[in-house]
């Protein structure tokens, strides 16, 4: 491999360098690649984020599909069950009950949607933001009487671990008759932090309270599925319908809410046009810096020619030099971007410290919904995309630099 050309771009790069006000364009230029490389890296990661905590608020409680008896009960629900749970995509499956209700608590009352779990190790999908992930070992002994609530119900209703409530129950046939009302004292066995209409107003009560109480257990006509690639639901709940094989409705998350995946899609797109488009303009002080130094260097160039020196040579000497600002520009602001990222929760935990004033800080989404996440291919495809990008803009220099007639410049001098 010849590094002639490299050689020489070196060289005339330090030399330009003395001259300071080439010298201030070259580090202003690469302070603007670096700048548009950093916020790309930090716009691309906080949006790999958001989906993240997506899936983890809306795709962790609610089912990822759901589905439900045309006509009659499903009288074998229990053995439907375990075929749904022998088809690959499917975690878990299990009946799904939900009932209106309204939580008293001395003189404070609120209405909220009750829920059914039928296994303690599934509910982990409600702690998903739960600062204490140790929260589940502690309900694994479910005493009678006892549920969990949404952080936002004990937060109206001024209540906290341990307190007993009281509970009105109304049933789907419930048509305002006094002995349609059931009325339930319960336990607050454990508070799950909510985040968002999805599970703020949600109660969870174990299965087995719905079947004693409400004569549950032959009346099951809806079964809600949670699946392992939950973007592939419409593919797995129709092969559910296929292996039960019975008259069902099917009902799939992916109708409600696809189109925020879809959004993301765009706007992750739209970032990344932008924000090259910004990294192109950055390179224009390069290009200047290359045209101007071609424009001093003449009579090098010509001399250059005179003792051999081919058209390829002169322009690889001219792309690695302008390409060489582009480079170190392109690597700070990756390098910047990558610590930032991997440092956010402290950057985060700084901010919130010292700047407790900060209406930013503390927002609830801020705390909740800013999570930075960098892929490796994000990675690799900004930095190869900004190392063509300076290919491409830094031709035309080099291009220009190789038709000089070395006959014609020398003489002038």
């Amino acid at each position: 491999m010849n590094f002639l050309p490299f050689f020489i771009s070196k060289r005339l790069y330090f030399q330009n360098n003395k001259n300071h006000t080439m010298f201030l364009i070259s580090i202003l230029s690469k302070i603007g690649v670096s700048i548009s490389v950093f916020i790309l890296i930090i716009s691309i990661s906080a949006l790999n984020g958001f989906k993240i905590l997506i899936n983890k608020n809306i795709l962790s409680s609610l089912p990822h599909g759901i589905i439900k008896s045309t006509n009659h009960p499903f009288f074998y629900w229990k053995k439907i069950i375990k075929q749904i749970n022998c088809i690959s995509g499917i975690d878990y499956s299990e009946p799904y009950i939900l009932m209106n209700g309204v939580l008293l608590k001395k003189n404070k009352i609120k209405f909220l949607n009750i829920k059914s779990f039928k296994k303690i190790k599934y509910i982990k999908k409600y702690f998903s933001f739960q600062a204490q992930n140790n929260q589940l070992l502690k309900l694994n002994n479910f005493k009678k009487n006892q549920i969990i609530l949404s952080s936002s119900l004990c937060k109206d209703l001024l209540a906290k671990k341990g307190d007993w409530i009281n509970l009105i129950i109304l049933d789907n046939k419930f048509s305002f008759q006094l002995n349609k009302i059931k009325i339930f004292s319960f336990q607050i066995k454990s508070i799950f932090h909510s985040n968002g209409i999805s599970n703020d107003n949600i109660g969870l009560i174990p299965f087995s309270f719905f079947k004693n109480n409400f004569n549950i257990e032959n009346n099951i006509n809806t079964i809600e599925l949670y699946m392992s690639s939950p973007l592939e639901a419409n593919k797995i709940i129709l092969d559910v319908a296929k292996k039960i094989n019975i008259p069902i409705f099917l009902y799939t998350w992916i109708k409600d809410y696809k189109y925020i995946y879809d959004d993301i899609k765009k706007i992750k797109m739209i970032i990344y046009v932008l924000l090259f488009l910004l990294i192109i303009i950055s390179t224009f002080g390069v290009i200047s810096i290359s045209l101007l130094s071609i424009s001093k260097k003449i009579k090098d160039i010509s001399i250059l020619r005179s003792i051999g020196a081919n058209n390829m040579l002169i322009q690889l000497i001219f792309l690695y030099y302008g390409f060489r600002s582009i480079f170190i520009g392109s690597l700070i602001g990756l390098i910047s971007g990558i610590i930032t990222v991997l440092n956010s929760e402290k950057i985060m935990f700084f901010l919130e410290k010292n700047f407790s004033n900060n209406l930013l800080v503390n927002n609830i989404y801020y705390h909740n919904f800013l999570l930075l996440q960098l892929n490796l291919s994000d990675i690799i495809i900004i930095f190869i995309s900004t190392i063509i990008i300076g290919i491409i803009t830094n031709w035309y220099p080099a291009y220009y630099a190789s038709k000089i007639d070395p006959s014609k410049m020398l003489k002038k001098f």
